[in-house]
């Protein structure tokens, strides 16, 4: 039955494609796990030089602050007003110059709080944080006969619900991409500056919240820690340094737009085809997507076609040069045609082609494809060829 009922089978799909509309981007930054690990074994004045972080979707509470002015002295050991942290030199005589985040020199700062940042200090804050501001073608001629063996033709766009689903889907498909882009492929994953004593919010298994100077995390401390989170709009804020490279691991959203062709006496027609796909990269060269193909146009004789296919997919990328990454793709699954001259029908795809990605930022690339499918959707039972040209954008 469902092989009989493209729109159902293309509804499956639409919850993927909600799925991927993003949210707001958060004023929370969160260390991995192992950067955690390795931040711990530094000694404290060093710890600020240089931490990856991965900002978080969510509410922002304010906005961030500006790094533009010098840190506040460090805490008096002295005097008792913190304990000092494990590894902290005793007899510490301050003076001298410091070697900063980059090449630059910066002017004498006393540890603890390690280096300044790059060209400029880091912000004090000024009090408590504030309270957040805030169908397709003209109507098919007389049906044409069917070649023999081939099943009765019907008209195109006879099923009015399956092209008001297409469109719907498109409109879906078009919002989640907006939204990535603006969220997902936005979002910070690089290396960040900070001030050592700012506040890490450590949170363990059961829920429960801490806060720890970063000078002052221990090797238990990351260990037991579920997640480390730094905020943007208090202490002394961060410094962003650069994003890190393209990285696919973990879930994709891609999509393309482009020219479909096929050239066979089933049919001789050009038009325009959309790539949308959901899925899982385990591995930075390596992916598995759902994918959902549409074409539609017009044939040699002025009559419109359509074509869905619903299919797996596997990508590989072997080769990376600067921001460039080429790669190859296979697909397998079932397509379904409409035209004058077979009429709605539907059977087994396969195909594959060449993918190059164009790096951005770490989660965001354009991408450009060339797609080579047979469909054994001839009216005699035979396959069908056709090749798609797209470029679009890869979420990850």
């Amino acid at each position: 039955m469902l092989a009989r009922k493209p729109e159902i089978a293309l509804a499956v799909f639409a919850p993927f494609l909600s799925f991927s509309l993003g949210g707001c981007l958060s004023n929370e930054y969160v260390i991995p796990q192992a950067e955690l690990a390795r931040l711990a074994q530094l000694p404290p004045e060093q710890r600020g030089q240089r931490v990856h972080v991965v900002q978080e979707l969510g509410d922002r509470h304010a906005e961030a602050l500006d790094a533009t002015q010098p840190p506040p002295p460090p805490p008096d050991y002295d005097q008792g007003a913190y304990p000092p942290p494990e590894g902290y030199p005793e007899g510490y005589v301050e003076g001298g110059p410091h070697v900063g985040v980059g090449v630059m020199i910066a002017p004498p700062l006393p540890l603890p709080p390690g280096p300044p940042l790059p060209g400029h200090g880091l912000r004090a804050p000024a009090g408590p944080r504030g309270v957040p501001a805030g169908p397709m073608g003209r109507a098919a001629p007389a049906p044409r006969a069917a070649p023999s063996g081939g099943k009765a033709p019907g008209k195109l766009g006879s099923g009015g619900g399956k092209d008001d689903l297409v469109v719907l889907l498109v409109v879906v498909a078009v919002l989640a991409t907006v939204g990535m882009v603006a969220t997902e492929g936005a979002r910070y994953d690089g290396h960040v500056a900070m001030y050592p004593w700012q506040s890490v919010h450590l949170r363990d298994g059961n829920g429960q919240e801490r806060e720890v100077p970063l000078a002052q995390i221990t090797p238990a401390d990351a260990a037991s820690a579920r997640e480390a989170v730094v905020m943007d709009d208090e202490g002394w804020g961060l410094q962003h340094l650069g994003r890190r490279p393209l990285d696919r691991k973990g879930f994709a959203f891609k999509m393309d737009v482009g020219a479909f062709h096929s050239s066979s006496y089933a049919l001789d027609g050009d038009g325009t085809g959309l790539d949308v796909q959901f899925g899982y990269f385990p591995h930075h060269r390596l992916g598995l997507l759902g994918t959902w193909a549409f074409a539609g146009g017009s044939d040699a004789a002025g009559d419109s076609f359509r074509r869905n296919r619903l299919a797996f997919e596997a990508q590989v990328f072997p080769l990376s040069v600067w921001r460039l990454h080429l790669g190859g793709f296979g697909h397998a699954g079932i397509q379904y045609a409409d035209d004058t001259v077979g009429g709605a029908r539907d059977g087994t795809a396969l195909g594959g082609g060449l993918i190059l990605e164009v790096g951005l930022t770490a989660r965001l690339a354009l991408s450009l494809r060339a797609d080579y499918t047979s469909a054994k959707i001839r009216p005699d039972g035979g396959w069908q060829a056709a090749q798609m040209f797209t470029a679009g954008v890869a979420i990850y």
